[in-house]
């Protein structure tokens, strides 16, 4: 299997990029009810109008292919996703280790307790559960949010 890079996201990139998230997003969350989920296009304008201006936005390929992104709000995962067909390959821990790199001394994210298959790929990579609450409409689902504490913390330096 071809290595993996992780680089930052070119603006020409938005349109791909925002599919790659969808085309994740909707299968990660396939149980739930269709009135909880956003249209795909409105979901894409919320990505190009709302995530990508707010956060750090990184991309995973592999020969030149973009197969998952990575947008970071300071020490926040904003958002990690995998192309559906790409997924458990090494691309989403590739971006988690980038993430970790960007923010050594922690990072902080949120995800649905129903998506079992993102929380255990966190918690296998150190993350650890401090809160719940629930997301907002239309989803309004229990969500719980994470934390890695950091190389220096966890090395005792």
């Amino acid at each position: 299997m071809r290595e993996v890079a992780v680089r930052a996201m070119s603006s020409e990139e938005l349109s791909i990029v925002a599919d790659v998230w969808w085309r994740s997003l909707d299968k990660s969350v396939e149980w739930l009810r269709p009135d909880q989920k956003h249209p795909m296009e409105e979901s894409k304008a919320f990505f190009r109008t709302h995530v990508a201006p707010r956060c750090q936005l990184w991309v995973a390929e592999r020969a030149g292919q973009i197969l998952g992104m990575l947008a970071m709000h300071e020490d926040e995962v904003d958002r990690l996703y995998v192309a559906p067909e790409a997924q458990g390959q090494g691309i989403g821990s590739a971006l988690l280790d980038h993430a970790k790199t960007l923010c050594p001394d922690g990072l902080r994210l949120v995800t649905l307790q129903g998506n079992t298959q993102a929380r255990r790929f966190y918690e296998k990579r150190g993350f650890v559960a401090y809160d719940h609450g629930r997301s907002a409409p239309p989803e309004d689902e229990p969500d719980v949010s994470y934390r890695w504490a950091g190389e220096a913390i966890r090395s005792g330096g």
